[in-house]
């Protein structure tokens, strides 16, 4: 699947082999989020309906999606977000969180959403009378979350809760920075599909064939630190290259991952 075709996919919408009502009647309407096509299983195996499809979403807790090429499949999971919500519970600092100096009631922007792992961290930080803007250009990984925002997840209620939250947004986020009023948010974090993955596994290999893998433009680095009233985050490996080209100070030169951090002048 090239680069080109990430935002232009055909994706079809579909139910279990043998459906409730209940899933018929969401294949329909999780059809738009993911900007496909709903249509009925007929008893047609998923191979077979990826003869003329790019991705089949299958109605399932609440969506299970197939990636053509790829052998396993992809669906909501919150990942390591889920031992660092744990961690806050316990009263433990969080390293992104610490750096960001977030805060109940702060307003934070995930500017490249994917599965929504650190936009739950920040909802839980902030709290209800914060909030989280959730920016991702990915028709497939939108549609997913939006369903988990519509219909609950029943192997990750909490996490699911949480993403309520978060006010999802399907675009690119260079676009929707340049709409900002200056200051009107006090983070803007950016977590672009690394160069190289920092590791394979069944949950992470889905993404990458359905996720934006351009990296990080300097537009859009300085749309966000005239939006933000206190820093500019960006996730990046720390050998990469990227915090250097940025102008980006890492918080750490060695390990698996590095946040590059822009402070507002006080």
């Amino acid at each position: 699947m090239t680069q080109a075709c990430k935002t232009d996919m055909r994706i079809l919408v579909t139910t279990p082999l043998r459906p409730k009502p209940a899933q018929v009647a969401r294949a329909s309407e999780m059809a738009a989020w993911f900007g496909g096509i709903a249509v009925p299983r007929r008893g047609q195996s998923i191979a077979r309906l990826l003869e003329h499809a790019d991705a089949v979403v299958v109605v399932a807790d609440p969506a299970v999606v197939h990636v053509r090429g790829v052998d396993h499949p992809l669906f909501f999971h919150p990942s390591m977000a889920h031992q660092r919500l744990r961690r806050l519970e316990q009263g433990e600092p969080d390293r992104l969180l610490a750096l960001a100096g977030v805060s109940p009631g702060d307003v934070i922007v995930d500017a490249t959403l994917g599965l929504g792992t650190d936009a739950l961290v920040f909802a839980a930080a902030v709290g209800p009378e914060g909030s989280v803007v959730g920016i991702e250009r990915s028709p497939v990984l939108y549609g997913l979350l939006r369903a988990v925002q519509a219909y609950g997840s029943e192997a990750h209620p909490r996490e699911a809760a949480l993403l309520k939250r978060v006010a999802l947004v399907h675009g690119d986020h260079v676009d929707w920075l340049r709409s900002q009023l200056d200051q009107s948010a006090d983070v803007v974090y950016f977590d672009p599909m690394f160069r190289e993955p920092v590791r394979q596994s069944a949950h992470m290999q889905p993404i990458r064939p359905v996720a934006w893998e351009d990296p990080l433009s300097r537009e859009a680095l300085e749309e966000a630190k005239r939006v933000a009233r206190r820093a500019v985050i960006v996730k990046e490996r720390p050998k990469s290259g990227v915090f250097e080209a940025l102008g980006l100070e890492p918080d750490r030169t060695t390990g698996r991952f590095a946040y590059g951090v822009w402070r507002r002048p006080r």
